[in-house]
Order: structure tokens, then sequence, then C-alpha cells
């Protein structure tokens, strides 16, 4: 990713800007492997949760100055969503309130920490359109980079898309999960500073004639992405900058529970270039909040520091 290293003329470092959801996580990780069509003993989890949401609250762990643009529900789900975003210090300015729940995501866990299977309900997300965007045009105009996810709409993701370029503001976009990616893909047109896949939801975006990485991945180029990170899980991350394909490998953890991972990943890379690391950097540094976050039950680490996560980066490999 080039940088313009995202800092303001008084040479502090201007605001990530995250846009997306958020969502109370509900995880139940089953005693032995769950069984379908029947009740499976397990042990429940609360967390705060949202793609975006745990990206900015990762990111400002790691000292990052923070906006989240999100839609809360007018509840006690919402209040407690805002109160552990404003213990970490991310700014809700751009934080919207409506007299709907908020959302929720519950997800069935493998004894090992693995997603069976996950389900969310989130009637904040038809808020995430691109009136509201248009209200906080200000907030993500003055972003370093932005992070998104596809919990946007269609329409919203290419109205970011257009606006971020048409002012010179790198945009980022996470792709959720297999059925949101299909957002992304459908709002194209339009150029992105990185997008991050993983294998599944990489296929979204594939044609038939597509069989090696190398090939998909240059679709993906094609499509107007000018740098693609696919997140193998334990088999590391490919980066790929249109020119070249790296393999960069991920350190070994004693996984407890995979829910987050991917933001973590996120938080971890941004951080990086925001500091101006090298691409391998960044993702090595992506690795290594995402091996913090592996070792503990939910998607929030509250204890995350560099130091942490540079420890991990290079152990076990």
């Amino acid at each position: 990713m080039e940088n313009s290293n995202g800092q303001s003329k008084n040479g502090s470092i201007k605001p990530v800007v995250c846009v997306g959801a958020s969502l109370v996580d509900l995880t139940f990780r089953c005693d032995a492997e769950p069984v379908l069509h029947t009740s499976n003993p397990a042990k429940m989890h609360r967390s705060p949760g949202g793609v975006v949401r745990n990206i900015a609250h990762h990111l400002a762990l790691l000292k990052i100055p923070v906006e989240l643009v999100t839609v809360l529900g007018n509840d006690p789900d919402g209040k407690y969503l805002a109160q552990q975003c404003e213990e970490v210090g991310i700014s809700m300015k751009g934080c919207a309130w409506l007299d709907v729940p908020t959302g929720t995501f519950a997800s069935i866990a493998t004894p090992s920490g693995d997603l069976h299977i996950g389900a969310v309900s989130s009637e904040t997300d038809v808020m995430l359109n691109t009136d509201f965007l248009t209200k906080q045009a200000a907030i993500i105009k003055g972003a370093s980079v932005v992070v998104a996810d596809c919990n946007l709409s269609v329409n919203a993701l290419k109205w970011l898309m257009k606006f971020c370029n048409e002012n010179d503001v790198p945009l980022i976009v996470e792709t959720v999960s297999v059925p949101k990616a299909s957002r992304l893909r459908d709002a194209l047109p339009g150029k992105l500073l990185l997008v991050k896949p993983n294998r599944e939801e990489l296929a979204v975006f594939e044609k038939d004639t597509h069989v090696t990485p190398e090939e998909k991945i240059a679709h993906l180029h094609m499509l107007g992405f000018k740098n693609v990170w696919l997140s193998r899980g334990a088999d590391g991350s490919l980066f790929s900058d249109g020119s070249s394909i790296s393999p960069i490998p991920a350190p070994r953890v004693f996984v407890r529970d995979v829910n987050g991972a991917g933001d973590a990943l996120m938080a971890g890379g941004v951080w990086a270039w925001l500091h101006k690391k090298s691409m391998p950097e960044c993702i090595a540094y992506g690795q290594g909040a995402a091996a913090c976050l592996l070792e503990v039950y939910g998607a929030i680490r509250n204890d995350l520091s560099v130091s942490l996560l540079e420890q991990k980066m290079f152990i076990n490999k």
C-alpha cells in the first residue's frame, strides 16, 4: 500500500474513520463437537462486536485516533457498545441512534474454537445508507484512511468509493462474510486501496475460468483493487500489489476462539501502515494482532498493545 502517511500538517496522525456495523456478539462454545437438529451443551460469552467496530476498538487500544461512523439501537445493548467504545477513546460523533434493537451476532463454535455456524440480526444496518453517509461526509473527508465493511448497502459502498476517490482518501473494505461480499461485487466498478477477503469470500468475485490463486487475485486487481490481502487463517496470508504475490506465514498460537480474528488482523495491518511499515511488515503486524486475539474468548482483547503483538509476530513460526 502506498503510504501518504496519514498525517495532518502538524505531524499528528489523522483519525482512522471506521464505517459500518456495531453489534453485540454472543458466542456459544460447545462442550463437544456440535450436532445438528438438537440442543448442544455450551458455554456462552458476550462481548462487543461488529467487524468495523472491532477494528476501531483494536486501533484505539493501539493508540490510534479513531472515528466510528455507525448506527446503534437506543436500548441497553446500544448503550453497552457506546460505553465500550468511549472507554477506549473511540470518537462517537459519527454515531446515529435509532429506536430499534441493536444488532446481535450469535456464533456456535466447536470445542477447538472454530466457527461452526453464525447468524446475525441487525435492524440498524438498513440505516447504513447513502443519506446517512452524506451526513458524515466531513468526518470521512478528514480521515487518514477509511475502513468500511460490507454491512453497508450496495449503494452506500458505491457512494463511499466515489467520495473517497474524489477526495483522495484511501479506502479499505472488509468483506465480512460470503453473502455480504456480494454487496461489494455489485457496487463495482470502483477503486480501493485494499481489500482483504478470505478464501470463501474471494470466490464471490471469481469467474469460472479462474483456477489458481494467482488468477483469482489478478481478477481482483482488474476490478479496481490496488492491493489484495488474502487471509488464509493458520496458513497465513497472500499479499499482491498487482506485480508480485508474497506469502506471509502466520505465527502458531493456541486457539481459544476465532471470533473477530480477521478484524484484529486488519487493525494490526492498518496500525503498521500508518507507521510507514513495508507491506510485508503490515501483514506480519496484522497476523501478530490476530494471534493475540485468538488466545482469548470474544472478539476483543482489551490488553492488546504493540509490544504484545510484536511478541506474537516472531515466535513459533
